[in-house]
């Protein structure tokens, strides 16, 4: 079972938009961790997660790429280059959930966890940074 990281203030980069984001896509990891924990956990809850990451990390990555414009980012090519690769790979997953790949939830977690996850404590801490410097 994969570990996932609680949200905590610390995560945050200064942006009430953008936090409130990131704080879903924890507690998105939680909801499919605690499923994970059940016995015969849900088919259906890892359709529910990616759809909803698909529908949530678009919009995300788009108001993060707003901000990075906004605020002259120098890093924002290689950030843009990483938020179409993770798009690429939620797409892909729910396209083998939909051709009926079964027992994806930890594959689902891992992206969460080792995709998601990772990129929000790495790359988007640097924007955080250069954000709360320019402010």
């Amino acid at each position: 079972m994969l570990e996932t990281t609680a949200w905590s203030t610390d995560l945050a980069i200064g942006h009430e938009v953008i936090d409130a984001d990131h704080r879903h896509i924890f507690e998105t990891a939680d909801a499919l961790q605690a499923e994970m924990r059940e016995d015969e956990p849900a088919h259906s809850i890892v359709g529910k997660v990616l759809v909803g990451l698909i529908e949530h990390t678009g919009g995300h990555f788009a108001r993060e790429e707003a901000l990075m414009q906004e605020s002259g980012f120098p890093g924002s090519d290689a950030h843009k280059r990483e938020h179409a690769l993770l798009m690429q790979k939620v797409n892909a997953l729910h396209r083998r959930f939909m051709d009926g790949c079964p027992d994806m939830a930890a594959e689902v977690a891992d992206f969460i966890q080792h995709g998601l996850v990772r990129h929000i404590m790495k790359s988007d801490m640097e924007l955080g940074r250069h954000v709360r410097k320019d402010t």
